[in-house]
């Protein structure tokens, strides 16, 4: 952790990036309670750069910043040629040279927020958001299924199985979009992943990245 920055931190923290091939990063909000100049009411952001679960390097990084901009996404990333897995935040995009994957949690998150409720809070069948949210399902299914292979094999069998779902799901959002839509959450879950189809499709390139930001989220 560090902040101030120490030089002992700065050292783990390029270990970190010149080692690992696959990293994850997340932020957090945050306040506190004295803070020279700031009121405690007053957000800040509790930064996370974490190695990929199959990294040889392990290591959790934490930075304290007072802002969320694109810049402190960078600070984290400095340098880095590898693969980084984060959430949709579009502050991400503000890191050069390396590949982005996303979350694909997030996305669900989103999808399953959308369905409707009855009067006793329990989800309505037959909308459209649930139909999204099972393209998402059959994509989480496979992967636990094939939790136990080789990257290659992996990649290979996500090219296979998964990329047909992922480009009948792609389909399925643009013709969606095109109607008339009064769900305010579907819109945003539909927007969401037409804005971020590419960085969510990164898992067919690559065996190594994960559907999901979990691992770097229990860090948090």
């Amino acid at each position: 952790h560090w902040g101030p920055y120490k030089k002992e931190n700065s050292k783990w923290h390029k270990k970190i990036l010149e080692n690992n091939k696959l990293v994850m990063v997340d932020e957090t909000r945050i306040q506190c309670n004295k803070e020279e100049g700031r009121k405690a009411s007053t957000d800040s952001f509790m930064w996370v750069l974490r190695s990929g679960e199959d990294e040889t390097i392990k290591g959790v990084i934490f930075k304290y910043s007072q802002t969320r901009k694109g810049e402190e996404a960078k600070s984290m990333l400095q340098n880095y040629k590898g693969i980084f897995v984060t959430d949709g935040y579009s502050g991400y995009n503000a890191v050069p040279d390396a590949v982005h994957a996303e979350c694909w949690s997030h996305t669900r998150r989103k999808y399953l927020d959308s369905i409707p409720t009855d009067n006793k809070n329990k989800p309505i069948s037959g909308t459209m958001g649930e139909e999204g949210l099972k393209y998402i399902n059959n994509l989480f299914k496979i992967e636990r299924d094939l939790a136990e292979l080789p990257d290659d094999e992996r990649l290979e069998k996500r090219k296979e199985l998964s990329k047909p779902i992922y480009e009948d799901f792609l389909a399925w959002v643009e013709k969606t979009s095109s109607k008339i839509i009064t769900n305010e959450k579907l819109k945003e879950a539909l927007t969401y992943v037409k804005n971020q189809h590419v960085e969510l499709g990164e898992f067919l390139n690559d065996g190594r990245i994960p559907l999901t930001t979990n691992l770097v989220e229990r860090s948090i």
